[in-house]
């Protein structure tokens, strides 16, 4: 089993990933790299991907420019 490479998992998704000030970015559920867009493979471990999740981290940093400016 020497120099085996891990099978990519077939049941990966794309972590989409909100922001307000920053560009929004996806991230492979299997390995975590991050990517600009969403392919149908992802470019690090070549799992394919069959959905996507929304992550609105957008909603957070809003509540603390809230709380900041205190609105």
């Amino acid at each position: 089993m020497f120099g085996s490479k891990k099978q990519p998992d077939n049941k990966a998704y794309w972590i989409e990933h909100a922001h307000i000030l920053r560009s929004d970015y996806f991230e492979c559920s299997n390995c975590h790299v991050e990517a600009r867009s969403m392919t149908a493979n992802c470019p690090k471990c070549g799992a394919r991907m069959m959905k996507s999740e929304y992550d609105p981290q957008w909603v957070d940093e809003l509540e603390m420019f809230d709380a900041i400016f205190g609105d």
